[in-house]
């Protein structure tokens, strides 16, 4: 699996390594996060809904398809 954009508004998502080797991935568009170890991956936070639509409708059509 591989999560390069924000599943919710297609936002490029920064990743930062932790002690353990786990990797926490944030949209910095609407704030959604998930811990990425191993095999297995989880949510940390839900996306800000009102943000998430903001970044959506700054998205043209063409980027949102990549």
């Amino acid at each position: 699996m591989e999560l390069s954009q924000c599943p919710y508004d297609h936002t490029a998502i920064a990743a930062e390594v932790c002690s353990g080797g786990s990797v926490v991935l944030t949209c910095p568009a609407c704030g959604a996060a998930w811990e990425w170890h191993g095999a297995w991956m989880r949510r940390l936070r839900e996306p800000d809904r009102e943000k998430m639509r903001a970044a959506r409708a700054n998205t043209k059509p063409s980027e949102s398809t990549t």
